[in-house]
């Protein structure tokens, strides 16, 4: 079955058991560059067993599995049988970054206790819109100097599609002043980003962050593109539909189907 379906291509029907391993293999690499999961102040336990269910029944992991606060307990334990292990991923102050920062340091403390292994810090929109960068660079630094070692990845993100060129550049340099190593472009949340701005990124800021592309990436193209980009860390609800899309394109190539 292809993307869309909510179930992913049966390796059976494959002829050439080779061909079908190799495919599996790639496919599994391919996911393992994607964040998936499911996140929001809505979501319920259910909705979260349900989208675990879904992504064992692929016997693939994920780069992270985004989670909110409350669920790591039931997400942890959903993995613990599970055949790959599953980094879990939080974010904090999603999506407007309007805790204030020792708010954002207390959760960040706690979910290191909780050993989550990858989080992402939304910086405050409103230092961002009025011009206060060294405000940025000040709680960037106080968290890079305080975490930046003890997760997967610390991303701060910031909300590009709302951001002139110049917003951009000017807060990714209060970013590089702090030290900062991943930046996650866009929080969702509605917000979708685009080539344009991780490329200007890319442009103004050579060879210098990691950069996490987020929102509205609903095809396999999309994702082609961002990692021709050298981005391989890509924020997507729809990793398993476009896995799946990715499966049956390259069984096309090799023969499979």
């Amino acid at each position: 079955m292809t993307g869309g379906t909510g179930d992913m291509f049966d390796f059976s029907t494959v002829q050439d058991k080779k061909i079908a391993d190799r495919v599996f293999a790639e496919a599994k690499e391919f996911l393992s560059l994607c964040h998936f999961g499911l996140q929001g102040i809505t979501r319920t336990e259910d909705d979260v067993i349900k989208i675990v269910e879904k992504l064992k029944e692929t016997r693939m992991a994920p780069l992270a599995f985004d989670t909110e606060m409350q669920f790591v307990p039931l997400v942890r334990e959903l993995f613990s049988d599970y055949c790959c292990k599953v980094r879990l991923h939080c974010a904090v102050s999603y999506p407007m970054g309007r805790l204030v920062s020792d708010s954002k340091m207390h959760a960040l403390d706690r979910l290191r206790t909780m050993e989550v292994d990858d989080v992402c810090v939304c910086l405050d929109w409103q230092a961002i819109f009025s011009g206060r960068y060294k405000d940025v660079e000040k709680e960037a630094a106080r968290i890079v100097d305080e975490f930046q070692n003890d997760f997967y990845r610390v991303a701060l993100v910031i909300p590009a599609t709302l951001m002139s060129d110049t917003q951009i550049i000017e807060t990714c340099r209060a970013l590089d002043e702090a030290g900062t190593v991943s930046v996650k472009v866009n929080p969702g949340a509605a917000l979708g980003v685009s080539f344009e701005e991780v490329a200007l990124i890319k442009r103004m800021f050579p060879n210098r962050f990691d950069i996490h592309p987020s929102g509205n990436i609903r095809t396999l193209s999309d994702v082609l593109r961002y990692r021709e980009m050298g981005c391989n860390n890509i924020h997507t609800a729809a990793a398993l539909e476009i896995t799946d899309d990715f499966i049956v394109k390259k069984l096309k190539e090799y023969g499979g189907i």
